[in-house]
This record gives C-alpha cells, structure tokens and sequence, in this order.
C-alpha cells in the first residue's frame, strides 16, 4: 500500500514537472519566433537550444519511474559515430562493458554488462567475484574476470563483442589485453575509457579526446557507467551480506568451523533465522541444546 501511494505522489510530481516546462516551453518557443522576425539570429539560435534541452527534459520527466531505467532510444547515430571514431571495420553492435569495485581494497567484485545496438541485454549481465587474489589491486582483478569471461566463451563455441570497454585507463586495458594474449584468444576491438578526462584509451597507448557532445562518447559513457552501477551494486550486496553474517560471531561458544557450516547447510543467515533448533541440530557438530542457544539468541538478536 504505501509503495503504491509513494508511486502515485511520483507519477503526480512527473505530471507537475512536466507541465512547467511544457509552459516554459512556450514561452522560449514564442522568444524564438520573436527574435527570428527581428532578424535577430544569435538570439534566435539560443532560443533554438534552450528549446531543444527542455524538450528533451520534458521527455526525460515523461519516462522517470515509468520506464526502463535506461531509457531505449535510437542509437544508430551514436553507433555509426563510434565506428567512425574508433576506425572499426564494422559496427559494434554487441558492446560489452567491464568495471571493478572494492571498499579500501576489500570485497572486490566485477561487473560485465551487455548492450545490443545500443540498447542494455540485462539477460547478458554477469557479475564475478574475484577469486584469484585478496587486495586492491584492479588490474589484477581485470585480468582474471577478461580472462574468465571470454575463455569461457571460447569454450561454448560462442562470439566474442564487437567492441569490449574497460572502465579505467591503459593499466587496465593493458591488463585485458595480456589475458587475451596468455589464454590464446583472438582479440576483439578493445578500448578503456578513462574517467578523469573521459578519453578513449587504446591497446598501444594512443589516446582519443571525442567532444563532450559526441552522440559516440555518451554512448560510452551510458555504458560505462551501467557497469559501474552494476558493479557497486552487487558489491554493496555482498557488504550487507557480511555484515548480516557477522552476527554469528557473537554468538558466545561458536568457533568459526560451526559457523561455516551453519552457513555452509542453510546458504544464508536469514534463513537460519527461520530454521527451527531441530533443524539446526541436523548440522554436523551442532547439538540439540547448541541448536537451542543459537535460535535463542537469534531471536533475541
């Protein structure tokens, strides 16, 4: 009941919000026509882009919280852009994107999302924790989740992207490129995008400066960050999840091999919760009266 109602004040405030700026822009509209009968052209030409942005806010307003997060739109212009800039020898319509997240070095994680013509496959998005290492150290991390992904790939006989993006810059792209080189593998077209200045990093160390405004770079960056939102998220996630975990550390008498093995038998602490003490006695080395204590203080926790 109340996400219905929070859903209805939101759709009120779109409604609000749209109909201002349909306001305003009729009035930028009636400017524009004014100064273009005055020959008055800069004037007009403003005119003529403050009108294009609040047109374009106005569609945006129109599609907030009633549509995909990330709205579909007509990418074959950004796409056309990219291959033109990127020199491609064909269009990357498949585009997969890799981010790395950690706090302060721990609970390091990846992401990898998939775009089809522009658009987001959700059903292509991975996540990968990484196993090979503990640290901070996102060039290691990108080496073994590249490595991991398209080994596989290769393995199911499947196709590679048609362009791959690594969020950072040449250390990073450089870490992609190597397990592609140790693993054997054909490489696609592979590119970084550094965040600092949003340039275009390639393999050999050349870099690209695309205008801010360039439909091809803000379809990069629509990607890079989903990928960078994708990978927060999960490592958020798995954040709560050790902490929610951690509560079987206080429980007094527990060592660490029965809390394994609690987790290990019930595959998470909420539903452990719900276990009752005989089910919870049917985990090796936990007795009936363990079982008792631990629901006891579960409850009262």
């Amino acid at each position: 009941m109340l996400a219905q109602r929070t859903t209805q004040r939101v759709s009120q405030a779109c409604d609000f919000l749209t109909g201002r700026v349909d306001e305003w822009t009729e009035q930028v509209r009636e400017h524009m026509q004014q100064a273009s009968v005055a020959r008055d052209y800069e004037k007009a030409a403003q005119y003529r882009d403050l009108l294009d942005a609040l047109e374009r806010t106005t569609e945006k307003s129109r599609r907030f919280l009633r549509e995909n997060p990330l709205p579909r739109r007509d990418e074959s212009k950004a796409l056309e852009n990219l291959t033109r800039a990127l020199n491609l020898s064909t269009t990357p319509e498949t585009i997969e994107c890799f981010d790395i997240s950690h706090i302060s070095g721990t609970l390091a994680v990846a992401s990898l999302v998939r775009f089809v013509k522009g658009q987001p496959e959700k059903s292509g998005y991975r996540r990968f924790k990484i196993k090979s290492f503990e640290g901070n150290d996102d060039f290691r991390a990108m080496h073994e989740v590249v490595g991991r992904r398209y080994t596989r790939l290769h393995e199911e006989n499947r196709p590679f992207p048609d362009l791959i993006i690594i969020d950072g810059g040449i250390g990073q792209v450089g870490a992609a490129r190597q397990a592609f080189q140790e693993h054997d593998l054909v490489i696609p077209p592979l590119i970084g995008l550094a965040k600092k200045e949003e340039t275009v990093v390639f393999p050999d160390g050349r870099e690209l400066k695309l205008p801010h405004h360039d439909t091809g770079l803000n379809l990069l960056q629509r990607i890079r960050d989903e990928a960078h939102r994708f990978a927060n998220t999960f490592n958020a996630d798995l954040r709560s999840q050790k902490l929610r975990e951690s509560i079987l550390d206080e429980i007094p008498g527990l060592g660490s091999k029965r809390r394994t093995a609690l987790l290990q038998f019930f595959g998470s602490i909420q539903k452990l919760r719900k276990a009752t003490s005989a089910e919870i006695a049917q985990v090796e080395g936990i007795s009936e009266k363990r079982a008792e204590e631990i629901v006891a203080f579960l409850q009262s926790h």
